[in-house]
């Protein structure tokens, strides 16, 4: 029973994922002019790390109590990453594009380096989400 609630949040942060990248962002960009697509990014970026942590959370304390030490370690990757992305990117990335719009060429440098680094971030806790699936999926034939 536990082994079909770590699915299920993690299924649940998966497809919150997708749905982030394929509806929420365009859709910002497509309707909201660029000040106000900025304040709700703003907004909605370190609220999106958060949900990720705690469900990833959540998922980490299910795993343990499974005793899957594999998982676990995904797990505990995962949860890192979506703090550093909350914690440490984003603040850095929001002073980046300010300092960019003010015209600040070398903050527009930075300013790409770190939102690469969050998209990758991103990714990567995608692919290791999507692998935990799979992975149990085997080893639990569910």
């Amino acid at each position: 029973m536990i082994i079909y609630t770590l699915i299920f949040l993690v299924t649940i942060l998966i497809g919150s994922m997708i749905f982030f990248m394929a509806v929420v962002s365009p859709s910002v960009f497509a309707t909201l002019s660029t000040n106000a697509s900025s304040k709700f990014l703003r907004t909605i970026f370190p609220r999106m790390f958060l949900f990720g942590f705690i469900i990833t959370f959540l998922s980490l304390i299910l795993s343990y109590i499974l005793g899957n030490i594999l998982n676990s370690i995904l797990l505990v990757i995962v949860a890192v990453s979506f703090i550093i992305n909350r914690n440490y990117l984003t603040p850095k990335i929001n002073n980046f594009r300010d300092k960019e719009l003010e015209g600040d060429e070398k903050a527009s440098t930075n300013f790409k380096y770190m939102h690469l680094l969050s998209v990758l971030l991103f990714l990567l806790n995608f692919i290791i989400l999507f692998s935990i699936v799979i992975i149990n999926y085997f080893n639990y034939n569910l």
